[in-house]
């Protein structure tokens, strides 16, 4: 989560002078995971305010197993997600995946809303669950600019989410609360339709279904095949509607998130290669260090002493 606070409170973000940089160290911390800090609603919604980071300050890097969306209406900044530095230009709104590892760089004044939830939240999170096509569609394209009318309506779902987070919090009831989180999920995915290229509709319903199950078994599952037995569907569909939505095919793609994680793990933890390798189920180190190369451009050792972005 992005800071500390409560639900209907105006929360301020403030740097810490002295934080280690991405790139600072050679064999990098432990990364701090931040739990949900509503431990009885599933759900935290709330007001953000993040004030002018003075030279030199940054904030800590931290990841979290909840899924965030950071709405901002003023202000800039730069936000490093995996690494990589994304420029905020509000009215935008920013995906933050769980398990991504993220923090502040740079800001100035900004302002807007964080809402942060788990998958709790909806009754059936791998089938068609709203928010799994906004948080796994384009994992590269974490910010979108918001239109004049999109923001205006994301700002007015957020305000009533707001009020009725407050009432939340005392009577534990989310009847009103969900409804509204769906809605500003469709108006996300629409920013990110607009920002992406994409395929066919029926493809772009049934994409979810595929990165749903992805997520939750790239590390123990690597063959097409699991996933479209899964899903009911020959491999070569699957491949098909990869190829359709994303621009591959869909062993690119569960090879792709395998990598992604590699390349977290090296930037972020102190595991040596080989234990990353064994982590992602990698036959041998050398197996792992030869796809980690043909993917990244570098052999793992070198991505490591060169601290580059994820």
């Amino acid at each position: 989560m992005i800071a500390a606070g409560g639900g209907g409170r105006d929360v301020r973000i403030s740097p810490s002078r002295g934080d280690a940089t991405l790139g600072a160290v050679k064999a990098p911390p432990a990364i701090q995971y931040v739990p949900l800090r509503n431990r009885t609603l599933p759900l935290v919604v709330e007001p953000i305010t993040v004030p002018t980071s003075a030279p030199g300050q940054v904030f800590r890097p931290h990841r979290h197993d909840f899924q965030e969306l950071l709405w901002l209406e003023s202000g800039t900044g730069v936000h490093s997600i995996d690494g990589r530095m994304i420029e905020f230009r509000p009215p935008s709104v920013s995906v933050i995946t769980r398990g991504q590892v993220h923090a502040f760089q740079q800001t100035q004044d900004l302002q807007g809303f964080v809402v942060s939830f788990t998958e709790e939240l909806f009754a059936a999170p791998g089938e068609h669950a709203p928010h799994q096509l906004v948080f796994n569609y384009a994992p590269g394209d974490q910010a979108f600019t918001l239109g004049e009318d999109l923001h205006g309506q994301g700002v007015t779902l957020l305000r009533l989410m707001l009020a009725e987070y407050g009432r939340a919090e005392v009577t534990g009831d989310l009847s009103l609360l969900r409804p509204l989180l769906e809605a500003l999920l469709a108006l996300v995915g629409r920013a990110a339709r607009e920002a992406s290229r994409v395929g066919p509709a029926q493809e772009w319903r049934d994409l979810p279904r595929f990165l749903a199950l992805l997520e939750r078994d790239f590390v123990r599952q690597q063959g097409v095949e699991h996933y479209a037995q899964a899903m009911n569907v020959s491999a070569r569909h699957l491949s098909r509607l990869t190829h359709a939505t994303l621009g591959k095919n869909a062993k690119q793609v569960i090879q792709d998130r395998r990598i992604l994680e590699a390349r977290r793990l090296l930037s972020f933890t102190d595991m040596s290669v080989k234990e990353v390798a064994v982590r992602l189920g990698f036959a041998d180190p050398f197996h792992f260090s030869r796809a980690f190369k043909a993917a990244s451009g570098v052999s793992p050792q070198t991505f490591r002493a060169r601290r580059e972005p994820v």
